[in-house]
């Protein structure tokens, strides 16, 4: 039951998030003013604009965009916001009818009780239009942030695919590309410090865990399809890294990082264009766009 009730609160909170805070940037922190009257709030709300406004300048400025680039992203950034304002303003009665479901079925497990065959049914019909509409949404923006892709070119793919939102890049680097040892280095360095018993009952956890981080980072459309056959592989790598001398694990573990990621997805952490979309189309980077088209060319 509680399994359940935690996935209700899933799909709701991305709804809500992609209402509020997706579509209406800094909505619901302008809601919490109005409701608080705290100046704090107000500033704080401020100093997040801002960090993503220099986050995304950053990204910007590494892309080198030329003026055609530059002007054809503002479009689609444009575009984006568009359809995010418009599949909120379609989608009110729905959300507040999901939250109507939502707050009965609080009540109802709250009490202990049974979910009732009609709540059932509201919930399985009122999940079902919430779905199409985020199919409906991911399909659109998804064919925006294609659009965009076209446009890279290789070198500028390469910078957004190794693009860490930062305020202040890491030395000798523009956009934020990390040089700190990855997560997955990290792993296997940890994998490897383990005393032989401690490894042998932790393992097939941190492999378990090892999946979950990366599906996070797995395309939409795509998931690990046999999670069992996948622990074992990413075991075996783990069992590969600590039979390594020291020297030879500083030698190998690029290779051992590839190992660790499917083959038929490696290096599978990076989807290009949930990145365009997280990024490039977001609301955030029409005004800095704007701002860049108008100032003075360099070869001026």
């Amino acid at each position: 039951m509680a399994k359940r009730f935690s996935f209700l609160v899933v799909v709701v909170v991305f709804i809500l998030v992609a209402g509020n805070l997706v579509i209406f940037p800094g909505f619901s922190q302008v809601k919490a003013v109005g409701k608080q009257g705290g100046e704090a709030q107000d500033v704080r709300s401020r100093v997040l604009v801002l960090q993503r406004e220099v986050q995304l300048l950053n990204l910007i400025n590494a892309l080198e965009l030329d003026e055609k680039q530059t002007s054809f992203i503002l479009e689609k950034a444009r575009e984006a916001k568009k359809l995010r304002e418009n599949m909120l303003n379609s989608s009110t009665e729905n959300f507040e009818h999901t939250i109507n479901i939502l707050e009965r079925l609080k009540s109802v497990l709250i009490a202990g009780g049974n979910i009732p065959p009609k709540l059932r049914k509201e919930w399985s019909l009122v999940h079902r239009s919430n779905d199409e509409l985020r199919r409906e949404y991911e399909e659109r923006v998804t064919t925006i942030a294609k659009s965009v892709e076209s446009i890279l070119e290789e070198h500028q793919l390469y910078v957004l695919e190794n693009y860490v939102p930062c305020v202040i890049p890491p030395r000798g680097e523009l956009a934020g590309q990390a040089q700190n040892p990855t997560h997955e280095e990290k792993l296997l360095a940890r994998v490897r410090s383990l005393p032989d018993k401690k490894f042998e009952a932790l393992k097939d956890r941190i492999a378990e865990r090892t999946i979950e981080h990366l599906e996070k980072h797995l395309p939409r459309d795509l998931t690990v399809s046999d999670v069992e056959k996948e622990k074992q592989r990413i075991i075996s790598v783990f069992v590969e890294a600590r039979n390594m001398s020291d020297v030879e694990f500083e030698l190998g573990k690029d290779k051992l990082v590839e190992k660790l990621l499917p083959g038929d997805l490696s290096p599978y952490s990076v989807d290009i264009t949930t990145k365009i979309e997280r990024f490039l189309l977001d609301p955030h980077i029409i005004p800095l766009l704007e701002e860049k088209l108008q100032q003075p060319s360099e070869s001026t």
